[in-house]
């Protein structure tokens, strides 16, 4: 599990995130939200409602590995994901935007939930966000960075074989005249060492409770940035 949790609390998280795991192989779109409507009550944050999803989503794709389901059946899991997180993020209030972001998943890669999460987090935090979803080809993405000059592209990438391409999209964006901050979103991170993919400015994250922390800490840097300029301004 990537929540650390200690005994009772660990086997009936654990229960929670199968039981989910199995309302979304079924579709069920209603039971879904139940289980994640009795998480908000009881006062968790985006943060871990999104933990929580991914690691159902983890779920599924052990029993994927371990022949327990088709694809068919994975696929079916990933759009009641997907029903489930659009309406929650719906339900979330969004501060006034003073950032712009982009984030796309590299070409090849089709799993886009991760970067979605990333989305409904960045526009809670006011960032003005544009998010081109699965398998985005280079020049595709290297059009819209020069059309819509974002402060931040977010890359997502899950799977080893693309890695190659990873670091061709890294040094393709951090080289244009925008210089955009480059963030890289990967579970790989936790297998893998993905430094050489990038240089010294790239951002590698590899859960979502640390985009978290990063973004915090981003926007209290603006925050006082903004303050600082405010009081030239007065003077």
């Amino acid at each position: 599990m990537v929540t650390l949790r200690k005994g009772r609390d660990l086997i009936v998280y654990s229960r929670n995130v199968a039981a989910l795991a199995d309302c979304l192989l079924e579709g069920d779109v209603q039971k879904s939200w139940l289980l994640i409507a009795i998480y908000i009550e009881e006062g968790h944050s985006s943060t871990d409602i999104y933990t929580f999803l991914t690691e159902a989503m983890y779920e599924i794709g052990k029993r994927w590995q371990e022949n327990k389901i088709s694809v068919a059946d994975e696929h079916l899991a990933t759009a009641t994901c997907d029903y489930v997180l659009t309406r929650f993020q719906l339900s979330q209030h969004q501060l006034l935007q003073r950032h712009r972001a982009l984030l796309f998943c590299i070409e090849g890669e089709e799993h886009y939930l991760g970067i979605k999460m990333i989305a409904g987090l960045m526009r809670e935090q006011g960032w003005e966000v544009k998010n081109l979803g699965a398998s985005l080809p280079l020049p595709f993405a290297l059009k819209s960075i020069e059309r819509w000059d974002p402060d931040v592209v977010c890359l997502s990438v899950s799977q080893v074989h693309l890695l190659p391409d990873l670091q061709k999209y890294i040094a393709e964006i951090e080289n244009m005249p925008q210089s955009p901050l480059v963030l890289v979103g990967s579970w790989l991170l936790n297998t893998h060492d993905l430094s050489a993919s990038g240089s010294s400015k790239t951002i590698f994250i590899n859960h979502i409770q640390a985009f978290k922390d990063w973004l915090l800490i981003n926007n209290k840097e603006s925050s006082t940035q903004d303050k600082m300029l405010a009081m030239g301004e007065e003077i």
